[in-house]
């Protein structure tokens, strides 16, 4: 009986570590859901940066420019 107990005992472990596999895959696909957001607002980010910088060297390049007066 002692090994038939055994063999019940490894079958609800390999249940529970499947149960548990399956609980992990859903946090994953849900991260990765989120960095795949993330990754989307970063470059929308990135992009807004750019025009701002070159805003800026716009505005510094006009205010050393020479003016011609007419």
């Amino acid at each position: 009986m002692s090994t038939l107990s055994d063999a019940v005992k490894g079958i609800k472990q390999l249940l529970l570590l499947q149960e548990q596999v399956r609980q992990l895959e859903k946090v994953g696909e849900k991260q990765s859901d989120a960095l795949g957001r993330l990754t989307g607002d970063v470059l929308a980010l990135d992009k807004r940066v750019i025009r701002i910088e070159t805003m800026i060297e716009m505005t510094q390049r006009a205010a050393t420019s020479p003016r011609i007066v007419g």
